[in-house]
């Protein structure tokens, strides 16, 4: 009896082990742990596409946007609930995403954008908050988001970390929750570009994305 009872103990371990994400997701889905809102904010859209590559051809609006929808689609399997500030190819100006994230009170702001540069050997993966000097918690825990969240892109994709850095960018600025925008490589880099291609290389940054965000709640909420 105490062998059978042990041996049930055993399996019911490992198969809460092997899918620690799904324990997770019912908890937050019953709500018997809470969850704070995350907005995601595709760069770009419409008739702004961003930084643009001639051949292969590439606008950093598409890829901005495949990139939020891979990283939503991580978030709610841990349970979060995730808000975009655009689920499509069109337009929002830049107010009208802060008004959108400080009207749904979110707790968690993350703007995905590419990078580019004149100097086609700059590479690697960057992250900015702001620096505020009126709200210094808010500039603290953006940092603390920041940091957690490079650190898990660059954990799954190998790619060079820029590092975190200050910004004045509206979305980062003007939103009242920690807020960060993530620069997920250069298009202008011809082997980044090459990987940023691929479905499987921005599969990897969302999964840090997501898993970012919970390496932050888990340290400081």
């Amino acid at each position: 009896m105490i062998l059978r009872l042990l041996l049930i103990f055993i399996a019911v371990s490992i198969n809460l082990s092997a899918a620690p994400q799904k324990v997770l997701a019912v908890a937050y889905k019953n709500k018997t742990i809470q969850r704070p809102i995350i907005i995601l904010d595709a760069g770009h859209g419409g008739l702004d596409k961003g930084a643009k590559i001639q051949y292969p051809y590439l606008e950093e609006k598409r890829l901005s946007l495949s990139l939020t929808l891979l990283a939503k689609k991580y978030l709610e399997q841990l349970g979060y609930k995730v808000i975009l500030t655009r689920a499509k190819d069109y337009f929002v100006p830049l107010k009208k995403r802060v008004e959108f994230a400080n009207e749904a009170k979110a707790e968690i702001f993350v703007s995905i954008h590419f990078n580019s540069c004149p100097n086609k050997t700059a590479h690697g993966i960057e992250i900015y908050y702001h620096n505020s000097l009126e709200n210094k918690v808010k500039a603290k825990t953006s940092l603390n988001l920041a940091q957690c969240i490079l650190s898990d892109i660059i954990k799954k994709t190998k790619a060079r970390s820029r590092g975190v850095k200050k910004g004045k960018f509206c979305v980062i600025k003007d939103t009242k929750m920690p807020a960060i925008l993530i620069e997920a490589g250069f298009l202008t880099n011809p082997q980044e570009r090459d990987n940023i291609r691929k479905t499987i290389y921005l599969d990897k940054i969302s999964l840090g994305i997501a898993e970012g965000v919970e390496s932050f709640i888990n340290k400081y909420f």
